[in-house]
């Protein structure tokens, strides 16, 4: 989710702040769609929400973990990891994000916190990613759209990075963190293929034995090779791309709530209740 180097298009800015432990970006950074921005993974301590956009976030040789905003980014990192984070649509990613420094952490919060992040081995790095909440949405918000005017906008930035990391830490405290499997390339073909079926078929989504038939794996395999690619279930993602098309045409004023329901297959009651629980707000309130 970390944007990269700042185009002519960014409205953002990125500050080092507490004497270099803390580096924090807000504001709105642009990946192309189909670009990768490849690179080392700083060792330290990341925390992201993610406002709008979409991009997959690829650790050395693992598959890639598909952020889709408003979602919340938590990485744990010890070692020295390569990076690799691919645009999917839009180009805009609106953010906040905090990378801290280990030894930091463990020296103004306490070990306690470093051991309660602690990755499985010496080296190793963890990724947390989930929806984000109103909460989180609300700070994140409030640090990409600041504004605090100089010389304040530092001190106001810092205290809003601290209030939002310890909010999202104190989330993923004892989830464990995504590890993706590998996939062999085959495999991985058959779940892209799979997915391409879910998104082509909103209104009326094949069951998962049906997508298992097509897709030449079984139902077990099929529902955990998914997982490990896209870093969610079948139907979670199916649920979560039908509530992200909405919200784009909602958005934009392409389609009316009720319209919008219909194209991506909910009935307007459920809709209103999944689109109220995902995104903190009505569909009507949206529009």
């Amino acid at each position: 989710m970390s944007p990269g180097p700042a185009s002519e298009r960014s409205s953002g800015e990125t500050l080092k702040l507490f004497s270099g432990s803390l580096s924090l970006s807000a504001g709105t950074f642009f990946i192309a769609e189909g670009e990768s921005v490849t690179g080392p993974m700083r060792a330290g301590l990341k925390v992201g929400v993610m406002l709008d956009g979409r991009q997959t976030l690829e650790l050395d040789d693992r598959p890639p973990v598909l952020i889709e905003g408003p979602a919340l980014l938590v990485a744990a990192n010890g070692g020295e990891h390569i990076q690799q984070r691919t645009g999917l649509s839009g180009g805009a990613l609106r953010c906040a994000l905090m990378q801290f420094d280990l030894d930091f952490v463990a020296r103004e919060f306490g070990a306690e916190l470093t051991r309660l992040l602690a990755l499985s081995g010496p080296g190793d790095a963890g990724l947390w990613v989930r929806p984000a909440s109103a909460e989180l949405r609300s700070l994140a918000l409030q640090m990409a759209e600041c504004r605090v005017a100089e010389p304040l906008r530092a001190f106001h930035l810092a205290g809003k990075a601290l209030e939002l990391g310890a909010l999202a830490l104190n989330e993923i405290i004892g989830e464990r963190p995504i590890r993706p499997a590998k996939l062999d390339a085959r495999t991985r073909e058959q779940i892209h293929a799979v997915r391409a079926l879910l998104e082509g078929s909103l209104q009326d989504p094949p069951s998962l034995s049906e997508l298992a038939r097509r897709s030449g794996l079984n139902p077990t395999k099929l529902t955990s090779a998914f997982r490990a690619q896209f870093g969610t279930s079948v139907f979670g993602y199916l649920q979560e791309y039908r509530l992200q098309q909405a919200h784009g045409m909602i958005a934009s004023g392409e389609a009316s709530v009720a319209v919008a329901a219909f194209r991506v297959g909910y009935s307007p009651a459920h809709f209103s209740s999944a689109f109220r629980k995902r995104f903190g707000i009505s569909p009507s309130a949206l529009r």
